[in-house]
């Protein structure tokens, strides 16, 4: 895995060396300012696969550098591990809403640094298998059906203000849980028949349809604080930060009616109709480091049982949360 460290403070570039080094990580380049690792992502022949970045840098802070990287077509998914001695939960939103994929702490622990690697260089492997296994598609060419697989994998939906990937929500939150999870919130957002909808229909279509709704998602909850991501098919989970009542029938209103206005059509003219259900909100403050990821599964379920039949309390657990869950 091609790792790029970008930090400031010489001691902690040459610390983190000797870390990565000591845990098999060797292909590692050192930058001590957001302005020369710009200047070497731009110009990589081979693109970096890592990114671990300080905060508090001199010309362009950690989180700066952070949007500059994702704006990079190559890197809109690249992992970004932020290793900083910023704590506040300011720090930690505007890093996660740049794009961040996961924040340690300084000072950090060998074990921590390496068990954060070793997943996200399964996860960059897992990418690199997919797309060996996947040639993109060129224009002109016919367009791709839609699959089981494209239907149920979370999108990266970078572009939408507030969206991140799942992975880098359920992190923000196991981050959070170490500061404070006052009066934070989460809630699913279900899509029903989305699987139906799109059975016979082209991957651009479904992926289009998706952004779309995340885009009405996104401009229905300004200017409330949020982090929100899309979790497969048509389901979307959302965190709420601050204070302030929530209405879940209120925001459902507004949603399919954000959704309307699109006047969204397939390719040959047909029109989409979508009617999203939005679950109750579930209160995050009390919860543990290891119930706030539960907790994203179980907003997307409770909205997922108003959306199948308000009445019924013991819904068996759809496959695309059980690969969530780890099942």
């Amino acid at each position: 895995m091609k790792i790029l460290a970008v930090d400031d403070d010489p001691i902690i570039l040459e610390l983190l060396s000797e870390v990565l080094r000591v845990v098999g990580f060797t292909n590692l380049t050192l930058c001590s300012s957001s302005s020369e690792a710009l200047a070497l992502v731009e110009r990589a022949e081979v693109p970096f696969d890592c990114f671990l970045l300080d905060i508090q840098m001199p010309d362009m802070n950690g989180i700066q550098l952070t949007s500059a990287i994702r704006a990079m077509p190559r890197h809109a998914k690249t992992p970004i591990l932020m290793i900083t001695a910023m704590s506040d939960r300011t720090y930690i939103d505007n890093a996660f809403a740049a794009g961040a994929s996961d924040y340690i702490t300084k000072p950090f622990e060998i074990g921590e640094v390496h068990a954060r690697l070793r997943l996200i260089n399964a996860l960059v492997q897992e990418w690199k298998q997919k797309d060996d296994r996947n040639p993109v598609y060129n224009l002109g060419e016919p367009a791709s059906i839609v699959t089981n697989d494209d239907l149920s994998k979370p999108l990266s939906l970078l572009d939408i203000d507030g969206f991140i990937e799942y992975l880098a929500l359920e992190n923000y939150l196991l981050q959070m849980s170490r500061v404070s999870l006052f009066g934070m919130s989460a809630f699913g957002v279900v899509v029903p028949d989305m699987e139906r909808t799109f059975s016979a229909s082209s991957v651009f279509e479904f992926e289009s349809a998706i952004t779309d709704i995340a885009e009405a998602m996104s401009d229905t909850l300004k200017p409330r604080q949020f982090l929100a991501a899309h979790a497969g098919g048509g389901q979307f989970v959302c965190v709420l930060s601050g204070e302030g009542q929530f209405a879940p029938t209120d925001f459902q209103a507004s949603l399919r009616g954000a959704i309307r206005e699109m006047d969204l059509h397939f390719c040959d003219g047909r029109p989409m109709s979508f009617n999203p259900v939005v679950g109750p909100d579930i209160s995050l403050q009390l919860k543990s480091s290891r119930g706030v990821a539960s907790a994203l599964v179980q907003a997307m379920l409770d909205a997922e049982s108003i959306a199948r039949d308000p009445s019924t309390r013991d819904v068996e657990t759809p496959s695309s949360f059980k690969r969530l869950l780890g099942f």
